[in-house]
């Protein structure tokens, strides 16, 4: 059974919001109100919706929206969408220790700025959020969802920004199709493929084709990119059994999309099975049939 020390707040006396993780919703509500008197970004009405945001908290994960002062920001760059730019946030978001029992900071982190340029423009934004953004987080979706993080106003041409996490494609600026974490954009990653291929031939037009097919069914971060591999690439060719089968050596391997880099880069000296259709009468056909017969995904 558990003790007192366990469900109860040692602040307050009261029990527990989230007794797994020593979380009191009053005493985090009344810190919160207690701190009002420390920032303010210049406008009641701001001021008043953000705390009233805050208040608004049920959970130990739930986001922190804070009035974010611009000079915050370092490394601020435009994307390709537009009114959108990506940025550090030096000091970054608050975040829930549960050692310690209190919110921390986790600082430098990459996140999204949404310019607007009107005031009615960020209220309309945030009364809209639970379609499009969100302040409630949880271990399944902290890297999937858009999310708010505060709002910023840029000091030079007096419009509002609303500050994201950097869930958008820095090729396109589209939010990533992709869990956010795996920084993967779907139609960047197509449009790629699709870039390449006059850079490589299988010498034969129903192949070139269906590899190309194949290419352009990609759904996530982690599905295989069908290739077109050159015999040459192959080292240690050794038979196995008496099918077809033999196990070789990939010299470039193949392509893992690298989330740090936003690419995909090869995984060398790779090793695989070969199956030889060479005694197929309709090799093309059985080939493409045996392909098929395979999961990609």
């Amino acid at each position: 059974m558990s003790s007192q020390d366990d469900i109860m707040c040692e602040s307050c006396d009261k029990m527990y919001a989230n007794i797994d993780y020593k979380w009191c919703k009053q005493c985090r509500i009344s810190n919160l109100k207690e701190n009002f008197v420390n920032w303010t970004s210049g406008n009641e009405e701001i001021d008043n919706f953000i705390q009233k945001m805050q208040l608004e908290i049920e959970r130990h994960d739930n986001i922190i929206v804070e009035w974010i002062p611009y000079n915050q920001f370092n490394n601020v760059k435009k994307t390709n969408k537009d009114g959108f730019a990506t940025a550090i946030w030096k000091d970054g978001l608050l975040e829930y220790n549960e050692e310690e029992r209190k919110h921390k900071r986790i600082s430098n982190i990459e996140v999204a700025l949404k310019c607007l340029s009107s005031l009615q423009n960020v209220i309309n934004e945030f009364s809209n959020e639970n379609e499009t953004y969100s302040t409630k987080v949880d271990k399944y979706d902290r890297y999937i969802n858009p999310k708010i993080y505060g709002i910023s106003q840029n000091p030079d041409t007096s419009d509002y920004i609303i500050v994201l996490n950097n869930s958008y494609c820095k090729e396109c600026g589209e939010i990533y199709t992709e869990k956010m974490w795996a920084k993967w954009c779907k139609p960047c990653q197509i449009n790629n493929l699709k870039q390449n291929f006059t850079n490589w031939t299988s010498g034969n037009k129903i192949i070139d084709k269906f590899i190309q097919e194949m290419q352009l069914k990609i759904e996530g971060y982690d599905d295989i990119i069908v290739e077109w591999i050159p015999y040459n690439q192959f080292n240690n060719i050794k038979k196995i059994g008496k099918d077809g089968f033999a196990t070789a050596i990939w010299k470039n391997g193949s392509l893992k999309y690298n989330n740090k880099e936003i690419r995909y880069k090869r995984k060398p000296n790779k090793k695989v099975t070969l199956k030889c259709l060479n005694n197929s009468q309709n090799v093309i056909s059985d080939l493409l049939n045996e392909v098929q017969n395979f999961q990609f995904l």
